[in-house]
């Protein structure tokens, strides 16, 4: 006997009465149903001359009888469920392939599929529903013994993989594989005779086939089968059967996640253990809401045919589930490889390989996939990932759906996931476009919510603020709905195409216009300078003429420096021209911008307010809150847009108010830099003043100016002579680096600097007013703090230390001071990787603030 027959008679013999499968409309079919009917049609089959070694093709509706057919032919011969919408040159292709003895079919039987049957003399049976669920009768003949059952190597269900890329490889999986990835799923679930599978999957794939239907056998469970997911009907499903647990695709959540608003005293009424998904990954946004609208927790599982179904899964409460992890190892083993075939150790990323009785004894009539696909005794499945030190499986993509930009290889999972976070986007795929150039090109496909708006500039600029450039999209198209596969799940591999995107092109060139004023004229320069040899027209794009991301990135942080301004990323992108830059770096445009900027957008939460150094640029802190991260809201002061401060207390009045305009109410979290420090605690005082609350308060690498006078000249002037020794010892190992007209322009930069600095302080000393704006040295002459009644963080650099009095704070904060130093770098808190440092620490710290925890003493640590 079969051992999926012997699965379904084991389960009658424990719960013969109990149902088995159930349909709307439908009576119930009880298991003692379920395995005389696996008896008779294998009977049947017998006396038709159907063997174990033969294979039956069934082209059945999603439903009880596509269910049922499923148990009964496995149970005798090779099954090989087909889609029923195929053409007829699918069906030609797929009945030649699986080499087809029989066809199952309904009264209903797409005419193609007979066509092509009768084409190939294949035998046509046609099953007759009765009043129970999954009941049937076959036409031809009838015998008391049942045909001999698939061999051990002989293929009990055949599926084919998707041929995105190539032709379709068959996979055959025996009985074996089956009844043991049934027993993984059955135990990773926790299943039992009470419980009630829902299924919307269609049976003509290995999810439904094995996570619905052969894991509830196996658990003596119950079956619901639809005829497929309408949101709508999934609801009075919902109700009318009241199951335990349901199983689909991501697509299928976010359908009835859609629509559930409208049911919520169904929601309230139902019963749902827990939900489950798989055959793709599931973004974490929608596994969030999944599990807040129905109060149940969500299973995601990985799988695929070549396994059987189940590979991971996340494990039900109380154990833990990751979000954006697949879960452990749940039934064969699984680990990662990288290309030589040597397995690596946790935290490292290869692809992941698999190996166990659930997995296939290879594809059928195809040494080269096999050769290409087992690697000693192991299955490489084509995803790439990585395992953590629990065993938790992250997906990173598929291999073969990588993007290749230039050489830069980026997971469109990775940009899917940023493009979900935007408030008026339902779902988002991230897929190759043909570049002539770089090879491919990023591109992504959106649906938007329904009643919501986004224009391409905008989600663009969305994710510019939370990925690198180069992993940005070019081309992003808004639909109505993104193509998907027979199975509902979304297909990267040739969606270019599918919607009329063309190979992109960045060699052509339009009309050459010259500069029209000073200011192109500048950018122009910058241009050439950065692409020896480029025409540079002022509508040229910097792509045309050899630019690439990183370029772009560079020349953006040059223009800022040449006109005191920043320019984003994703301000520039859409057009990237010499007369765009013009135009946004315009002085009308520039005086109607904010005074305080959004350097990070962030995702929910309080925002960090920052306060640059004494030259007002943002560059570097735009670098420490994107390396911060999404977690909460980064905010920026623009001192450009104040021209004119008498103090250091005037300049925080005029900050606070321009906070106040656009968070009218604390608690308020506030970080300083250098200058801007002082400009910080004056802020807090200020802001307590007013009655509001001041949780966070970060001083970094700010001095005390007031404690240096009360110190004396010796204490000072041996400080400076330390911190000097420590600059000059870094300038010279950085030069040594460095090219001679990369040095020269080094060089002239901190000589521009250091005169620059030194030349304001000695015009404030002589009350000379300069050119107008913030003079920061005049307002440093005259500062003298008042004292903090709260807590704060001094972080310091080697070589701003006066003494062990940090920097001088001691003596103005009342409450607790914690210190903490970063790596000595010339340029500041902010250069180099002191940004992901100091981003790293803030993270830390206002994470702590989040749960309640205190940083604990103010004893000095060092980072990096």
């Amino acid at each position: 006997m079969s051992v999926v027959a012997d699965l379904v008679d084991r389960a009658a013999a424990r719960c013969g009465g109990a149902p088995a499968l159930l349909a709307p409309g439908r009576e119930p079919l009880t298991y003692d149903g379920l395995a005389e009917q696996n008896r008779r049609v294998a009977g049947t089959l017998r006396s038709l001359g159907v063997t174990g070694a033969d294979r039956v093709a069934v082209v059945l509706p999603n439903g009880p009888e596509m269910a049922s057919a499923f148990l009964a032919v496995s149970s005798c011969a090779g099954c090989a469920p087909l889609n029923p919408n195929y053409t007829l040159q699918d069906f030609e292709f797929y009945f030649s392939d699986i080499g087809a003895r029989a066809l199952l079919v309904d009264n209903a039987a797409p005419a193609v599929a007979l066509q092509a049957a009768r084409a190939a003399g294949i035998e046509i049976l046609t099953l007759q529903r009765k009043p129970r669920a999954g009941e049937f009768s076959l036409d031809g003949g009838d015998a008391a013994e049942a045909p001999n059952a698939p061999g051990g190597a002989e293929a009990a269900l055949l599926l084919h993989t998707s041929g995105t890329t190539s032709r379709p490889k068959l996979v055959p999986l025996t009985a074996a594989n089956l009844v043991a990835s049934a027993a993984h799923i059955a135990s990773t679930l926790a299943l039992s005779p009470q419980d009630r599978c829902l299924n919307i999957m269609p049976l003509f794939h290995i999810h439904g086939l094995m996570a619905a239907v052969l894991a509830s056998m196996h658990a003596g469970a119950s079956v619901v089968c639809t005829d497929g997911v309408f949101a709508n009907q999934f609801f009075a499903w919902l109700a009318e059967f009241r199951p335990t647990w349901y199983t689909a695709v991501p697509t299928m959540h976010q359908g009835i996640l859609a629509r559930a608003a409208q049911y919520s005293d169904v929601i309230r009424e139902s019963r749902l253990r827990f939900i489950r998904s798989s055959s793709a990954s599931l973004p974490p946004v929608v596994m969030e809401e999944l599990e807040k609208t129905f109060s149940a927790p969500v299973i995601e599982a990985y799988g695929m045919t070549e396994a059987a179904h189940q590979m991971a899964s996340n494990p039900l409460p109380p154990l833990a589930r990751k979000p954006g992890s697949v879960g452990r190892s749940a039934g064969p083993d699984v680990a990662i490889m990288n290309e030589r075939g040597e397995l690596l150790p946790a935290k490292e990323t290869g692809e992941v390989v698999i190996r166990g009785a659930n997995v296939t004894p290879g594809y059928e009539a195809n040494a080269a996939a096999n050769e290409a696909a087992f690697t000693n005794g192991w299955f490489r499945t084509g995803d790439q990932g990585w395992i953590d030190e629990e065993g938790y499986l992250f997906l990173t993509g598929r291999l073969k759906e990588l993007i290749n930009r230039g050489g830069e290889k980026i997971a469109p999972r990775e940009v899917d996931e940023v493009l979900l976070t935007h408030p008026a986007v339902r779902q988002a795929l991230t897929f190759s476009v043909p570049h002539a150039q770089l090879g491919e090109e990023v591109g992504a496909a959106v649906e938007l919510e329904s009643g919501s708006a986004a224009t391409t500039a905008e989600l663009r600029a969305w994710a510019s603020k939370r990925l690198p450039a180069f992993k940005v999209p070019r081309v992003i198209r808004v639909v109505q709905t993104i193509p998907r596969g027979p199975t509902g799940k979304l297909q990267r591999i040739g969606l270019a195409a599918k919607l009329g995107i063309e190979a992109l092109d960045d060699t052509q060139l339009g009309e050459y216009v010259l500069p029209r004023n000073e200011m192109e004229s500048r950018i122009a320069d910058l241009w050439r300078e950065l692409l020896p040899g480029a025409r540079a027209g002022v509508e040229d794009r910097f792509e045309a003429l050899g630019g690439d991301s990183l370029l772009a990135v560079k020349m953006l942080a040059a223009v800022g420096e040449l006109v005191g301004a920043e320019i984003p990323y994703q301000d520039f992108v859409e057009q990237g021209t010499i007369a765009s830059l013009a135009q946004t770096l315009r002085a009308e445009a520039r005086e109607a911008a904010p005074a305080l900027l959004t350097l990070e957008r962030g995702l929910a939460g309080r925002p960090l307010i920052c306060v640059p150094g004494h030259d007002g640029s943002l560059l570097g802190l735009a670098r420490m809150a994107s390396a911060l991260g999404t977690a909460s809201p980064v905010w920026g002061f623009d001192f450009s847009r104040m021209k004119q401060a008498g103090s250091v207390a005037e300049l925080a009045r005029w900050s606070v108010e321009q906070l106040r305009r656009r968070q009218p109410r604390g608690p308020y979290r506030l970080a300083g830099v250098c200058f801007g420090g002082c400009v910080a605690l004056e802020m807090a005082n200020a802001l307590v003043a007013e009655g509001e609350q001041v949780e966070f308060l970060a001083l970094i690498d700010s001095l005390n100016p007031n404690w240096a006078r009360t110190r004396g000249a010796g204490a000072a002037i041996a400080a400076r002579l330390r911190q000097a020794g420590l600059k000059t010892s870094h300038h010279r190992r950085a030069l040594q680096s460095m090219g001679v007209g990369e040095g020269g322009r080094y060089v002239a930069g901190r000589v521009r600097a250091f005169f620059q600095n030194h030349s304001e302080l000695t015009a404030a000393r002589l009350g000379v007013s300069g050119d107008g704006g913030i003079r920061y040295r005049g307002l440093m002459l005259e500062y003298r703090p008042g004292r903090w009644s709260g807590d704060a963080l001094v972080v310091r650099l080697p070589g701003r230390r006066l003494d062990a009095l940090e920097l001088g704070w001691r003596e103005v904060v009342q409450g607790q001071l914690e210190m903490v130093d970063l790596p000595f770098h010339p340029l500041g808190a902010l250069a180099g990787p002191n940004a992901e440092l100091l981003a790293r620490l803030l993270r830390d710290r206002l994470h702590r603030l989040e749960s309640g925890k205190v940083p604990g003493d103010a004893a000095a640590r060092k980072l990096g």
